[in-house]
């Protein structure tokens, strides 16, 4: 077994298409089809059950997934500080960010942790509402903005500001004028609705469930991209509740932002990988905790902490 064999299984295993998987890996099928193959002949068993309409994992295939995504992320992350060593460099962070969630922070922030360590690169990487939980777990990035409520026994969160909720509803809607609205004023809307990826009590909070005392009415259709929600609400699909920096950032045409009051407020959140034992991420999340209490004290829309 070698790496290379275990990306194209992953590929295929998340894909359920060799052809797709094909495509992803820039790769001829008959090749990819035959690295398979040979992996399975040394597990000794299958780990694909093919038919002539579609592919499905195995126990073992099953199995192998889980501990193949974890050994190609950390032989990544292996592979990256070593080459991050040959550049000059002391190491590197890599942080996630659904959208602006980290907007007003992430300047400032960037720029002490700099200045503290000018040898570590910084990359940020863009994330969807559905990965953003898995991208931390699996390694694929070291910290990630966030938002509350979470509760995954594997991760932590640690708290930095709070904010106030919009309403993101169509430009012609009835509402759109209101200066603020109240949860009650909602109660007969449809609002679009998350992947179901996402984590129920994560896409509970944003559709309003403690306030109504009930789940809303919901949208058929769902967006993965941030972009795509806002088209949606746009298109007139539905509404949804977003925290107010998204207002700030994105200047959507036929989308209007109005204040939510008497509801939760948003509360921005740093997580990471429970008991990780990297110092850098240590420093790193002291730095962000006074930055958002530096942010709360020039803004009186916001809170320090959560």
């Amino acid at each position: 077994m070698d790496l290379r064999q275990l990306r194209y299984f992953v590929a295929v295993a998340e894909e359920l298409h060799f052809s797709r998987a094909a495509v992803r890996l820039n790769l001829a099928q008959s090749a990819l089809s035959s690295q398979v193959r040979a992996l399975e002949r040394e597990v000794g068993g299958p780990l694909l059950a093919r038919s002539t309409r579609r592919v499905e994992l195995t126990p073992a295939g099953e199995a192998l997934l889980s501990d193949a995504v974890e050994v190609l992320a950390a032989a990544d992350g292996a592979l990256e500080r070593a080459r991050a060593l040959a550049r000059g460099e002391a190491g590197a962070l890599v942080i996630g960010s659904m959208g602006p969630a980290g907007g007003g922070l992430l300047a400032p922030l960037l720029a002490r942790f700099s200045s503290r360590h000018p040898r570590v690169r910084v990359e940020i990487r863009a994330l969807d509402f559905s990965d953003i939980v898995e991208a931390v777990r699996e390694h694929h990035v070291d910290l990630a903005f966030i938002y509350m409520p979470l509760a995954e026994p594997d991760l932590e969160f640690i708290p930095l500001m709070t904010e106030p909720r919009m309403v993101v509803l169509p430009r012609g809607h009835r509402l759109a004028r209101r200066k603020r609205i109240r949860p009650r004023d909602l109660r007969d809307e449809v609002f679009i609705m998350q992947p179901e990826k996402v984590p129920a009590i994560w896409r509970d909070h944003w559709l309003l469930v403690d306030e109504f005392g009930e789940r809303p009415r919901i949208s058929p259709r769902t967006a993965d991209k941030l972009e795509d929600w806002l088209t949606l609400i746009g298109q007139g699909e539905g509404i949804d509740t977003a925290p107010a920096i998204i207002a700030r950032y994105y200047a959507w045409p036929d989308v209007a932002f109005v204040p939510l009051v008497d509801a939760a407020p948003a509360t921005l959140a740093l997580a990471r990988r429970r008991g990780d034992p990297e110092p850098l991420l240590d420093e790193f999340a002291a730095l962000a905790l006074e930055v958002a209490a530096s942010a709360a004290e020039n803004d009186p829309r916001l809170a320090a902490g959560g």
